[in-house]
């Protein structure tokens, strides 16, 4: 019989080979309908399988899951919650893939889904599991040229974002790091009782309307963004999105003298006051400048990490006669990064930050004046090689001083934490 497809003849040879191991097969058996048949498999078989790209763009499917349990003492109440990692870091799926166009040039594409089903920055006393499910986070596509650079176009990480905080190569950054992703959300314990604010009322910033703490600007929107080559370690990025966000940064990353180190600096403007409804203010400009680095001795693994951050406010309209403040941050990591175990390196570390007069709209309409919220913690990370996984516990306690609004003797928040993230 004259073969139909080559696809279908190599099917046909294994379902042939698996039938002679457990029945007879007679000659009549293969009568006219058998390519039908197997067509009908081969359908089957198409149907149960992803296809990497479409044999021109590549396709790899990437991620990672995270999940802690969170242990918390307000001061009068305590309970436990399993939580994500929070927005923006959550657990993920990526599809991404590329192609060369020619010689030095390359296209390409990137969708990540981020699961929200149990976002710490929307859990309390009140609310031990809050979330949105899935939710596409970015999708973009980019032309790159080796000696160009790269153009990106969709919904991404706009160029200054996180500039700072990724400068982290502790192998710690999505466990431990400056923005207020778990514990924002808790009320404020005032003498036995629940006040009307909440811990990220103190850690707000105007930018995104978010109570972030750090990393103001730090969102993913839809625009344009360019990333140019990286020439001995360095690189800039500039960004608009709308409407509208203009930014700027600039990277480094390499090794000198026994040490690696990252550094990176970004500024941003916000003038998009529908950023992050409900809208706080109208003809707004919030101004967000970044610094951060890392430096780690690489014979020793002990490392530091620092972050400044900074946000002008320049609202021409106030929210409800209010200005909104200028603000600022701070935040330090230090610690040991060393393979004492055969599975992998260990991480020990300490952290301290503080956030200066962040003051939300809500901690405004209740007379505060200034604040200064200090959060500081510990904790240890355990990396398994084999499972390209990360095991973890962490302490953190985080205390405020408020001036005006009748807000004194608010008890510290307390948690630890454990959980582990596994890459795919």
């Amino acid at each position: 019989m004259p073969v139909r497809k080559t696809a279908l003849s190599a099917v046909a040879s294994v379902v042939l080979g698996v039938g002679f191991t457990s029945v007879t097969v007679n000659a009549a058996d293969l009568g006219g309908d058998c390519c039908a048949d197997l067509e009908e498999r081969v359908a089957e078989l198409e149907a149960t399988v992803a296809r990497k790209g479409n044999r021109k763009v590549s396709l790899t499917i990437s991620g990672y899951i995270a999940k802690q349990v969170m242990f918390w003492d307000d001061g009068a109440e305590q309970n436990a919650y399993v939580t994500d990692m929070g927005p923006t870091q959550a657990s993920n799926i990526r599809f991404s893939g590329e192609v060369t166009i020619a010689a030095g040039w390359k296209a390409g594409y990137l969708m990540r889904i981020q699961d929200l089903d149990s976002n710490p920055m929307a859990l309390s006393q009140t609310a031990p599991s809050a979330g949105t499910g899935l939710n596409v986070q970015m999708s973009y596509w980019y032309i790159a040229s080796d000696t160009l650079g790269k153009i990106s176009v969709g919904k991404n990480a706009m160029a200054a974002k996180s500039a700072a905080m990724f400068t982290d190569l502790s192998g710690t950054q999505v466990i431990a790091n400056y923005v207020l992703f778990d514990g924002n959300a808790f009320f404020l314990r005032q003498n036995g009782q629940l006040s009307n604010l909440r811990w990220g009322d103190f850690g707000y910033c105007y930018s995104q309307q978010r109570p972030w703490g750090g990393d103001c600007d730090g969102i993913v929107m839809s625009g344009v963004r360019y990333d140019s080559p990286v020439f001995g370690g360095f690189s800039v990025s500039a960004s608009w999105a709308e409407d509208d966000d203009w930014e700027i940064a600039g990277r480094y990353t390499g090794t000198a003298a026994g040490f690696k180190m990252a550094f990176g600096i970004g500024y941003s403007v916000n003038s998009d006051e529908q950023t992050q409804p409900p809208p706080v203010s109208f003809r707004k400009q919030s101004e967000f400048f970044q610094l951060g680095g890392y430096l780690q001795h690489l014979a020793s693994g002990v490392f530091a990490h620092g972050i400044y951050g900074a946000e002008n406010n320049n609202s021409e309209t106030t929210f409800a006669g209010f200005t909104e403040p200028d603000t600022h941050q701070w935040y330090l990591k230090a610690g040991v990064r060393r393979q004492w175990l055969k599975q992998g390196h260990s991480v020990v570390f300490a952290e301290y930050g503080q956030y200066f007069d962040q003051l939300s709209p809500a901690a405004l309409l209740a007379g505060t004046t200034s604040s200064e919220f200090t959060r500081w913690g510990f904790g240890v990370v355990q990396e398994i090689d084999a499972a390209s996984m990360s095991l973890w516990v962490k302490y953190r306690q985080q205390s405020v001083d408020i001036d005006g609004g009748n807000l004194g003797d608010i008890e510290d928040f307390r948690y630890v934490s454990t959980g582990a993230i596994i890459n795919f």
